[in-house]
């Protein structure tokens, strides 16, 4: 039975009283199947068997009339840890008894999103499943979505760090991602045991076991965050010469001639001394 509304008389009802259920949704053995019923009158649980409900009902869709009685499985308390980043939260959970808990799955009937990492049982042992009545502690994460490893190379210096999606989420070569508020680009992705380089080749984030990505700027990252270009010669001798010399050197070293006597037309005579 799914009570869809239901009040209770006070904040501690008394024992023999049974809480007020207008509505709820049972199986009518006239239409076949479970329908929504209209509770006519409950019958007073008794002290010894609490988690007996019965009393009458009547089918919307069919309107028969009907007895009808629940046995609601009692509730088991369980220690839950709860992992959340850097620290820990620890909880009490309460849950049905007989339902059973496996890693890698959701915790059933709880709101918060959360996957079981690891079971403790009463027993002190560490299982790969059991029943809640079974359980001591079970240690859990949020459900922030699939963390896949990211390894970003910048010329000869390469730096990692993780990146959260939604595990839906697909993730190709050639897409553009942000991780610490870098823009990046996926060359390449490691999944299902090898790695896939193709601009096509692309997995849900929950397949990618690493992502490799270069920076998505201008211009492209080197050694340095930034790398300048090295600037043009100015000087022709320094543009082409081939001796060796030093950063800080002059360039170079020419013999000086002597200048050449001038010979213009109308000009003065070139004066020479004849020995006497």
């Amino acid at each position: 039975m799914d009570p869809e509304k239901h009040e209770e008389s006070s904040t501690r009802p008394s024992v023999g009283r049974s809480p007020r259920i207008y509505a709820a949704t049972m199986m009518c053995e006239n239409c076949g199947e479970e329908t929504p019923h209209r509770i006519l009158r409950m019958a007073p649980t008794r002290a010894r068997a609490p988690d007996h409900i019965s009393g009458t009902a009547r089918c919307r869709r069919c309107e028969w009339t009907h007895r009808f009685e629940v046995i609601t499985p009692p509730s088991v308390e369980v220690a839950e840890v709860v992992s959340d980043g850097p620290r820990s939260v620890h909880r009490r959970l309460s849950l049905p008894a007989g339902v059973r808990i496996q890693i890698g799955f959701p915790v059933p009937r709880q709101e918060d999103p959360v996957t079981v990492q690891r079971i403790d049982s009463r027993t002190g042992q560490s299982v790969l499943s059991a029943k809640a009545e079974e359980i001591a502690t079970i240690w859990v994460t949020r459900n922030v979505g699939a963390i896949v490893p990211v390894s970003v190379v910048e010329g000869a210096r390469t730096w990692t760090d993780r990146l959260t999606v939604p595990p839906t989420a697909r993730l190709a070569v050639g897409d553009a991602v942000s991780v610490r508020s870098t823009l990046l680009r996926i060359v390449g992705l490691r999944a299902r045991g090898r790695t896939w380089r193709l601009p096509e080749d692309g997995f849900a984030a929950s397949e990618v076991q690493r992502v490799y990505a270069r920076r998505a700027d201008s211009p492209p990252a080197g050694r340095s965050p930034w790398s300048t270009g090295r600037g043009r010669p100015t000087s022709r001798t320094s543009e082409t010469s081939t001796s060796e010399r030093s950063r800080s050197g002059p360039g170079v070293t020419r013999k000086r001639s002597f200048p050449r006597a001038r010979r213009a037309l109308g000009g003065a005579a070139d004066q020479s001394v004849s020995p006497l």
